[in-house]
């Protein structure tokens, strides 16, 4: 009989070959046959499985983000709410080199969105997702009113933006620790309502 194969697997084996590529050598670079490489699958199998290389990157994109949303629905459940959004934005930051691989593509698909229309709704849209279940999450939390909600979350991902990014782009002069030091001294006095929510 036949191998059967599983289709979802194999797409998501290359869209995570993908990202180690555009970590290496950014968005423009990334070749299918170097991507096949990675994947250690032939060129024509990624063809089989995406159309063209657009279709390859946006599986890429798309594996980043579902990454980031798992991250922000595994809030620590021992610890203060304030301190569990802070530690589950930590460990979002690029602090080890997998995840310095991780905010390479991102940052790649930064740049990319900048002249590609279908590339920067995409990322766009992404980003109403993520803010978007961050928002929900920190209603849960401390019954935040829709409107504060969203407006803490964007802070919150803006401030791991600006130092996720700071981080990549200068690694030797941003060691983890600072990255955690400096996320705190722009999110603790955000994250505070919610602790004193918990406490009324």
């Amino acid at each position: 009989m036949p191998k059967q194969v599983d289709v979802e697997a194999q797409r998501l084996s290359i869209a995570e070959a993908a990202i180690r590529v555009i970590g290496d050598g950014g968005l423009e670079n990334a070749r299918l046959r170097d991507v096949a490489r990675s994947a250690g699958v032939t060129t024509g199998a990624v063809t089989h499985y995406f159309d063209g290389k657009d279709e390859v990157l946006l599986a890429a994109l798309d594996e980043m983000v579902r990454r980031i949303l798992e991250q922000q629905t595994s809030l620590p459940s021992d610890m203060p709410s304030g301190e569990a959004v802070f530690e589950m934005a930590c460990d979002i930051l690029p602090l080890d080199e997998a995840s310095r691989t991780e905010w390479r593509v991102w940052l790649a698909f930064w740049g990319g969105a900048m002249g590609n229309e279908r590339l920067r709704a995409r990322h766009r849209a992404y980003y109403v997702r993520i803010v978007g279940q961050l928002a929900e999450s920190f209603s849960d939390l401390a019954g935040l009113s829709p409107e504060q909600a969203n407006r803490l979350a964007d802070a919150v991902v803006a401030a791991v933006d600006g130092v996720g990014a700071r981080a990549t782009l200068e690694p030797e002069h941003w060691p983890a620790s600072r990255q955690r030091e400096t996320l705190a001294t722009l999110l603790k006095p955000l994250l505070r309502p919610l602790d004193d929510a918990n406490l009324s």
